[in-house]
């Protein structure tokens, strides 16, 4: 059988859902999307949502290695502009650097368009947040960014973390 679709590929995968997540209306989002024998508890839901809301906060509140420990050790994330997978060692150095600058998130709302369950230790979750911060290097006075993100969150030892990340912020109209 011929291939059409390798969703080995990150970015391809993040492409879709991003384009989907802008194009598609939010009413259609509005429940989750149920997949047949896959079944995600309100609890986890709650549990993944609150990590993903918090994560900014963790990094500002908690420090460094709090932040670290919410994502697995084989985390990936794509990056849009580049179609750039980047590992968890080049995206986490990237956030040090933005936090040993002095930057901290002060608030962080998220609100989420969808789950989707792949089994019951792997959940693929659509939101969109808004980041409020104190940023010392930035001049422009803009201290929050709405940002639309999917998200792959897996279950290891009990607790849920981010294991994938593509996001892009939402466009300026």
């Amino acid at each position: 059988m011929k291939q059409i679709f390798n969703c080995d590929h990150p970015g391809i995968m993040a492409s879709i859902f991003l384009i989907l997540l802008f194009s598609v209306p939010s009413s259609v989002w509005s429940q989750d999307i149920p997949q047949p024998g896959v079944l995600i508890t309100e609890s986890d839901k709650k549990a993944i949502a609150d990590l993903a809301r918090d994560i900014p906060l963790i990094l500002s509140n908690e420090g460094w290695d709090a932040y670290t420990n919410t994502f697995t050790n084989d985390y990936k994330n794509w990056s849009m502009i580049g179609d750039k997978v980047r590992e968890r060692k080049e995206y986490l150095s990237l956030v040090k650097d933005w936090y040993d600058k002095g930057n901290r998130a002060t608030e962080s709302r998220l609100n989420s368009i969808g789950f989707i369950p792949v089994d019951s230790s792997c959940v693929l979750f659509l939101y969109a947040l808004r980041e409020e911060f104190n940023s010392t290097n930035d001049s422009s006075g803009n201290n929050s960014r709405d940002i639309r993100f999917v998200a792959i969150y897996r279950k290891i030892d009990g607790a849920w973390k981010n294991s994938f990340t593509a996001f892009m912020d939402m466009p300026k109209l």
